[in-house]
């Protein structure tokens, strides 16, 4: 039973890594909308990369912090454009791109973090800015969330209160990495899945986690009692094998892959 037990969790594991690596966020701009990854370690140096489609104006990207105390980063669409917001042991700066991406079309966007000077390239074009604190790195207390933040977060718990009243991203976040690593999907709230851009609302029930193969949706329940086509008849007694796509986000090339889930 421990072992079945342990089985299972190495296996939601390596498909949550599977999925992250595979799948981008369609964001539909759902009031309490949220994407959640596993933690970036800025706190001196390190990249985070993504590419994007929008046409809204104003709306919440990204954003960490330090839990509540002086630090946490914000990228954000203010007035058509990107807007990097960091604070560092309470000293704050903002940098804002020359280019709109209201526009509906793919950018690419990546943040690097040098001690105390954070960069902004915006489809080639970069743009930095610095802060002087006694304290000579970031700390980084919460994961990373995507799209807004979750909405029963205490405002203690939240360095900048007012991210919870931003409006909601309404686009498509895909190929994020840290550095050349793609970081570990922990979950999403009202946010459907997707590949290459396009996907239905999550169809799966009871928890199960959803993937699009030729288009089509289909959902793994191994982490939960049911089964059926989208997780929603008695319990799994067998073996199962999981057919998963992945596309090349040029929409060129195909994988598909089985994965056999434990009992």
């Amino acid at each position: 039973m421990f072992f079945a037990a342990m089985d299972l969790v190495g296996f939601s594991i390596r498909l949550q890594i599977f999925l992250s690596t595979c799948l981008g966020l369609e964001f539909l701009g759902t009031p309490g909308q949220w994407a959640r990854y596993l933690r970036w370690d800025a706190s001196t140096r390190g990249d985070l990369s993504f590419q994007f489609k929008t046409e809204a104006s104003e709306a919440l990207l990204l954003y960490f912090d330090d839990g509540g105390y002086c630090d946490f980063l914000q990228l954000s669409v203010v007035e058509g454009r990107l807007q990097l917001r960091f604070s560092i042991d309470c000293a704050e700066t903002t940098v804002v791109s020359d280019r709109r991406v209201d526009d509906s079309s793919w950018h690419f966007a990546t943040l690097s973090r040098y001690n105390l000077r954070t960069v902004l390239v915006l489809d080639g074009q970069a743009k930095a800015d610095e802060v002087r604190p006694q304290r000579q790195f970031m700390k980084i207390v919460s994961d990373l969330f995507l799209g807004g933040v979750p909405q029963d977060i205490r405002n203690g718990a939240l360095t900048l209160p007012t991210v919870r009243n931003m409006q909601p991203f309404r686009g498509t976040i895909t190929d994020l990495k840290y550095g050349i690593s793609q970081p570990l999907f922990l979950g999403s709230l009202k946010v459907p899945l997707e590949s290459e851009g396009w996907c239905t609302v999550n169809p799966c029930e009871n928890g199960g986690i959803c993937s699009v193969v030729d288009g089509e949706p289909i959902c793994d329940c191994s982490t939960t009692e049911y089964q059926g086509r989208f997780c929603s008849e008695g319990l799994i007694t067998n073996n199962q094998s999981l057919q998963l796509c992945c596309h090349h986000p040029a929409g060129i090339l195909q994988w598909l892959c089985a994965v056999d889930t434990p009992t």
